[in-house]
């Protein structure tokens, strides 16, 4: 395994991403607009040291009320970075490291998807545009948006599941599996992405059933069951995490911070080399690039022009896969475009996504995948040289920050994290991504006591951890006691060992309860539901049957992913 992995191919790809991941090397955190994810990651680790799996509501944001951030919030890339935090990474280099395992990872998979196609060295050159894109720049070093980051990994692979679903009859279980595992990774990756990938896929996968006549047609229901069975293993595996989003999202108020409206990129901002690192804004002037990339422009250009003049010498397989790549450029550019105004409108869901140059995430990875139609020239080692190193002249100086800021840790939880009080830094943001409790009148404007009553004797307050408490408590009459938590499903209470009703306390939504004279022994605590549970066992179950579906000791024996 180890020999065939240090094959020539290899090596050369190593060397390759270095100009793109040399930056995330560098002490500290740089200037990135995401930075709150380090305060999230902090949040993650209390919430799950504090026992609670999966972390659903942490207990810190929105002056100590908490929020229940990770039943909304894509979880996969923290539990990522959780697991190198508890390697030993401090928190800014356990993101750092999400992003830099992104990249190699991303580039191997759009290589195997490449080499379905084409040979080695025309797949090693697609593997390098896809990661030197400009927008991977922005996501990077601009954004830091750890999210769409990671769902680069899952493109191809999802991408690779299906080609074998429906065409190989060989390892097919195993490609069940994969595909289950990969999307299950992209929802609980990047939820936005996974959404707007489906329509993508269900393309590619209506033209595969029409077009390429393989065993797949043959036995048409046997191909169909299989995409079934990919596709119902990844809603499972991932299902503890979008049903409980999808059933409770109707618990806090729907608001967006931005208007999609005004993040419509023109054309000439997609094709001009401009570079910035400012914000997108309303109109052409945003301090933000939207540009494709000159290597990406000649794919694409060149790309489109050999399809249609070779189309009589290319196979069904390619005749697809370039079909498919051309018409999710076309529709993601139009859905860029500010024409398209009507279908952000109506399309269910689609102005959630906020920004239409998101969409920039399907042409930087479709735009690779027209070198397959330029294999003839490509073969030509000089030429994939010369665009190998077209490709690098061209954008490596945007994989770096504008800014080395070398901040640690404690700059953020300072920023983010306002307990146990509120620092000047966090008084200057305003929390607006928090979508708060319907019941929530007014925003927290400061940190309150944990435990308040209006006439009862508060004996003692025990913390359990940063969520649960037991509480002492003592009075001549019946009171009602407030906790400085957002009510939220999950949260229960008992009075003396047997649960007690709760309910959202004025202004801020806060657990409240009624209290009756006497002396009384109250906890309060927060816990998965019945049905969470249920969905908790559910994704288990599908996660290790995909497992063994993989059975990926097997598969590491067979060739190394550069042969």
């Amino acid at each position: 395994m180890v020999k065939k992995l240090l094959n020539k191919n290899f090596l050369i790809f190593g060397l390759l991403i270095i100009p793109a991941i040399w930056a995330l090397f560098v002490p500290g955190y740089y200037g990135a607009s995401d930075d709150l994810h380090i305060a999230w990651l902090f949040e993650f680790h209390k919430t799950l040291m504090a026992g609670q799996i999966p972390p659903r509501f942490v207990p810190d944001l929105s002056f100590g009320f908490g929020y229940p951030l990770f039943n909304f919030v894509f979880p996969l890339p923290f539990y990522i970075a959780e697991l190198f935090h508890l390697l030993g990474l401090n928190l800014v280099d356990s993101i750092k490291a999400v992003f830099l395992i992104s990249v190699p990872l991303s580039g191997l998979f759009m290589y195997l998807l490449l080499r379905e196609f084409t040979s080695k060295t025309v797949s090693l050159f697609g593997a390098v545009l896809y990661i030197y894109t400009p927008y991977r720049a922005v996501d990077l070093y601009i954004r830091g948006a750890i999210g769409e980051i990671l769902s680069f990994v899952f493109l191809p692979l999802l991408t690779l599941s299906v080609l074998k679903l429906t065409k190989d009859e060989t390892e097919e279980k195993r490609w069940i599996g994969i595909g289950g595992l990969s999307i299950a990774g992209l929802i609980l990756t990047h939820n936005i992405t996974a959404y707007m990938f489906s329509f993508f896929l269900i393309i590619l996968f209506l033209l595969r059933t029409i077009f390429v006549r393989t065993i797949f047609v043959k036995n048409w229901g046997r191909g169909v069951l299989k995409m079934l069975l990919a596709g119902i293993l990844g809603l499972l595996i991932s299902c503890y995490f979008w049903l409980p989003a999808i059933t409770e999202s109707g618990l806090v108020k729907y608001d967006t911070v931005f208007n999609f409206v005004d993040h419509f990129p023109t054309l000439k901002q997609l094709i001009t080399p401009y570079w910035g690192y400012g914000a997108s804004v309303a109109g052409p002037y945003d301090g933000m690039s939207f540009f494709l990339g000159i290597a990406n422009l000649a794919v694409l250009l060149i790309g489109s022009f050999l399809t249609i003049l070779s189309w009589p010498k290319f196979s069904k397989d390619k005749k697809v896969i370039l079909v498919w790549a051309l018409i999710s450029i076309l529709v993601s550019m139009f859905l860029m475009n500010y024409r398209s105004t009507i279908l952000w409108e109506n399309i269910p869901l689609l102005p959630y996504f906020q920004f239409p140059w998101r969409f920039l995430i399907i042409t930087t990875f479709t735009i690779p995948i027209l070198v397959v139609a330029m294999e003839e020239i490509l073969n030509r080692k000089w030429l994939s040289v010369l665009l190998i190193i077209l490709t690098l002249a061209t954008t490596y100086n945007y994989f770096h920050p504008q800014d080395f800021l070398g901040r640690e840790d404690g700059y953020y939880l300072n920023k983010y994290i306002p307990t146990p009080f509120a620092s000047s830094e966090y008084l200057k943001t305003q929390e607006e991504y928090l979508r708060l409790p319907k019941e929530t009148e007014v925003r927290p404007d400061k940190n309150y006591p944990l435990v308040t009553a209006e006439e009862g004797e508060i004996k003692n307050v025990l913390k359990i951890n940063d969520l649960n408490s037991k509480i002492e408590v003592d009075s001549e009459n019946g009171f009602k006691l407030s906790y400085s938590k957002y009510l939220f499903p999950g949260w229960v209470a008992k009075i003396d060992g047997n649960n007690t009703s709760i309910y959202a306390g004025k202004p801020f939504g806060q657990i409240e309860l009624n209290v009756p004279a006497g002396a009384h022994s109250l906890e309060i605590k927060f816990e998965e539901t019945g049905f969470k549970k249920l969905l908790d066992a559910i994704s288990l179950a599908g996660f290790l049957v995909s497992l063994s579906l993989v059975n990926i000791w097997k598969y590491s024996k067979k060739v190394g992913p550069f042969s």
